[in-house]
């Protein structure tokens, strides 16, 4: 593993509706629904709201390395990435500091958590981060308005577009589940690496405790404070 980038973490973990309309096509009962992206967004929107907090499996890849671990999100902002490979590794935020330790390099990044890092860091994972990609992109659907295949379930494939120029991703696309929940997204960094986070064995309410999300810095670790350490 090699020193290199951090620019999506967690890019490291998911508005007015239109009505839904039923058709029935001529010799069957089938009821085709036409999703609106705005429905797609309220769902997005109603699913953040009814949860307190989530665990889920997360296969993260940057460019041709893919990393395996546990996320774990409460509310408002607390955040913890335990990652399989290398062991011991993780990324934790109480929601005002984000603390990345490298354990093999005894490093620990220390970074206060602005409205701008915020915004790249939490996007797909919190519920704030979901509010500042409304603000800060405009959705499409990529390629089809329906429901597609997608990890064993059916999930609509959305297209984001930054509406104006700044630090972070110019495009992604997400992979949303019928419920609202955020299965995967995908970008290419300014650096032009490409990055894709995905949510599986997704686990709700289940009453995660604070103290999961406050960091140790262990003796033998360096801190450096303020600056993201990118890691490969």
């Amino acid at each position: 593993m090699k020193i290199g980038f951090l620019y999506p973490l967690l890019f490291i973990i998911l508005l007015t509706t239109s009505p839904l309309f039923a058709q029935e096509e001529i010799d069957t009962d089938l009821d085709i629904n036409i999703v609106s992206i705005n429905d797609i967004k309220m769902s997005m929107t109603d699913m953040f709201n009814s949860i307190d907090d989530y665990t889920a499996d997360f296969n993260w890849i940057n460019g041709d390395v893919s990393y395996l671990g546990v996320i774990k999100y409460k509310k408002p902002d607390k955040i913890l990435l335990e990652f399989d490979e290398p062991e011991e590794q993780k990324i934790v935020s109480n929601g005002n500091v984000l603390y990345i330790y490298i354990p093999y390099l005894k490093v620990v990044a220390q970074q206060s958590l602005s409205e701008s890092t915020e915004s790249m860091i939490l996007s797909t994972a919190s519920e704030s981060g979901l509010s500042k990609l409304f603000d800060e992109y405009s959705f499409s659907f990529y390629g089809t308005s329906t429901l597609q295949p997608f990890g064993g379930t059916n999930a609509y494939h959305l297209k984001l577009n930054q509406k104006r120029p700044k630090v972070g991703f110019k495009q992604m696309d997400f992979w949303v589940s019928e419920d609202g929940l955020i299965l995967q997204s995908n970008g290419v960094s300014p650096n032009e690496v490409e990055v894709s986070l995905t949510f599986s064995n997704i686990r709700l309410n289940e009453e995660l405790p604070d103290y999961i999300f406050d960091f140790e810095v262990p003796a033998d670790a360096q801190i450096i404070r303020n600056i993201i350490v990118p890691f490969k």
